[in-house]
C-alpha cells in the first residue's frame, strides 16, 4: 500500500525549505566579479557623455 501524497516527513519538507530559502538569498547577493567592477576607478571626465550631447544636439563641430 503507498503512502498518501500528505503523508510525508515533516524534517525533510523543512530541510528543502531552508535549502529553497538559501539559494534564493544566495541569488541576491551580487556576485565577487560585479563588486569587484563596481569597485574598479572610473576615468574622471564626461568626454563622452560631451560627444552624445553634441550629436543629439545636431552639432558637427
Amino acid at each position: 500500500m503507498q503512502r498518501h501524497i500528505t503523508d510525508q516527513n515533516r524534517a525533510r519538507q523543512s530541510a528543502i525549505r531552508a535549502r529553497e530559502y538559501l539559494r534564493v538569498e544566495r541569488e541576491k547577493v551580487p556576485d565577487k566579479a560585479t563588486v569587484a567592477l563596481q569597485k574598479r576607478p572610473h576615468a574622471e571626465g564626461a568626454g563622452r557623455l560631451r560627444q552624445y550631447l553634441r550629436i543629439a544636439r545636431g552639432w558637427t563641430a
